[in-house]
């Protein structure tokens, strides 16, 4: 098991931040309460797994996270969802008006308007604060479009600022600026460290597919003339002779798109403090850079006519950074990957191509969902590796969800575990395998195989008496309480909280909980 480097992280290093999220189904039959008021938080740099059976709103978690619960039948009822400091939840009540009449008889009444501008804002939050690799990479995938082309396009969506600055730096290089360079460069005795700032000014400089030769060139010479000389000859060899005023222009209104989508974030920020002069405050600077859009008139209908041309060396380092991904996430002959549509590859590398995409801009978040269900014994333990290996080397936060232990005590810092759309157990990887507490934890471990339990007698698994229940009607209470053998009476009357023992080990049990206590 992975020992809990990370048990110990204060909340102000949370990055993603789940309270009180509630989500249902509006179905013919009923509506279905998937999630129940769920809370939950995952700091910077942990993986954070997420376990159940079948059906218990592990999949639901991650499409609310994202907010991509098909709507019909699903909707976000309540909740909130920060992403680093963003409610992505901020305006729901706006969003739509549910009237419940009846479990059968549900009207939502939706707000257009403020849904195309909480749309507007999602579409830049998704792929670059937080993205997700999907169960069954052969439905996310686009059939008709080749991989290479949906890679890039969540590239040229969230980074096209970054990689304008560093295609004008690379054009208007000079000496002096490969001079800097080197000299920093040769003073880092620690290899690793050279070759981390070797790779971050050949991104800088848009020549990240020269990386491994600038490095060879420093394994290879001392002279910093010499180093000089063929660091300058690489840049000069990938100039491209790009049109600098009008790609100076574009960059211009690259920014001001995101400074639109900023303060558009803000207002809507303000909006939930339902605080009048932070709103005006907001809204008049939104309408302060919505004037600047004026200025751009000219470019925009240049860009109606040449856009493809205007945006050139763009994709052209988009191919270069698909390039770079597919050979991160092991894809031999990744030109030849990138041309190929998905139906094409296998399903190991389909799925590589996902966790490609998932990485195309460098999320601070990623959301892994099943990511191995469907994939060979060998391929599905690089797929793990993969995952671990990114999450140490670009330190993004993890949300693992799987319904098989063994790969949460081999992947996982904490652990949350669900049961009928709650988390009735929370703690770090090695207290839940050791110290388990709520009576659905226990039952679930005493039904896995476990080596270094049995030593080589013969011993009967457990089951989880019961099934899982129908989110229509669910159990009163604790929803566990049918299925549980140490149920009490308080059980089908009040729902437990999770509360804290200890040690950051939580649990929603009546067992560790006075009844006239926590709960509701």
């Amino acid at each position: 098991m992975m020992q809990n480097t990370e048990g110990k992280k204060s909340e102000s290093e949370t990055y993603l931040r789940v309270e009180k999220l509630k989500t249902q189904f509006f179905t013919a039959r009923g509506i279905v309460k998937a999630l129940d008021e769920i809370d939950l938080t995952i700091r910077k740099g942990e993986i954070y797994g997420l376990v159940g059976e079948s059906g218990c709103g592990k999949s639901v978690t991650a499409q609310s996270i994202m907010y991509l619960v098909p709507d019909p039948p699903g909707r976000i009822v309540s909740g909130k969802i920060y992403v680093g400091n963003v409610n992505i939840l901020t305006g729901l009540e706006q969003l739509a008006k549910i009237t419940v009449k009846s479990e059968t008889n549900v009207k939502i009444k939706r707000n257009k308007r403020m849904i195309k501008r909480h749309n507007y804002l999602l579409s830049r939050i998704r792929g670059d604060r937080i993205s997700m690799i999907f169960q069954e990479p052969t439905l996310a995938l686009n059939p008709v479009i080749r991989v290479g082309d949906q890679i890039a396009e969540n590239i040229l969506l969230h980074l096209k600022v970054d990689m304008a600055n560093a295609i004008l730096r690379r054009e208007m290089s000079t000496r002096k600026d490969y001079e800097s360079f080197v000299q920093k460069a040769l003073s880092i005795g620690d290899k690793d460290a050279r070759n981390k700032a070797i790779r971050e000014w050949c991104e800088s400089y848009s020549i990240s597919d020269a990386e491994e030769l600038v490095r060879n060139i420093f394994l290879t010479y001392q002279d910093p003339e010499t180093v000089v000389k063929s660091i300058e000859f690489i840049v000069n060899e990938r100039k491209s002779g790009t049109n600098i005023n009008r790609l100076s222009r574009a960059r211009e209104y690259y920014l001001y798109q995101q400074r639109l989508f900023e303060a558009t974030l803000n207002l809507m920020e303000a909006e939930s403090g339902k605080n009048q002069d932070e709103i005006d405050r907001a809204r008049t600077a939104l309408n302060e850079i919505k004037k600047e859009g004026s200025s751009f008139l000219s470019f925009r209908i240049i860009n109606k006519f040449i856009g493809k041309r205007i945006e050139a060396p763009l994709r052209d380092a988009a191919k270069r950074r698909v390039h770079e991904l597919l050979n991160l996430v092991n894809i031999a002959e990744p030109e030849r990957t990138a041309l190929s549509y998905p139906h094409e590859l296998s399903g190991g590398m389909q799925q590589r191509v996902m966790i490609a995409m998932a990485l195309a801009s460098n999320p601070q978040m990623l959301i892994a969902d099943e990511p191995t269900t469907a994939l060979d014994v060998t391929t599905q333990a690089q797929i793990l590796d993969l995952i671990r290996n990114l999450n140490r080397q670009m330190g993004s936060s993890v949300l693992f969800i799987t319904h098989d232990l063994a790969v949460i005590a081999q992947m996982c810092n904490r652990v949350g575990v669900m049961y009928a759309g709650n988390i009735v157990e929370e703690a770090d990887v090695n207290t839940i395998f050791d110290n388990p507490k709520h009576p659905y934890t226990i039952g679930l471990l005493k039904a896995l195989p476990r080596a270094d339990r049995i030593a080589g007698k013969m011993v009967k698994l457990e089951t989880v008496a019961g099934s899982v229940p129908n989110l229509i009607t669910p159990p009163t209470g604790c929803r566990f309480h049918p299925r549980c053998k140490f149920k009490m009476d308080i059980c089908e009357k009040k729902k437990p909280e999770l509360d804290d023992l200890g040690d950051g080990h939580k649990v929603a049990c009546w067992l560790y909980q006075e009844p006239g206590g926590s709960g509701k």
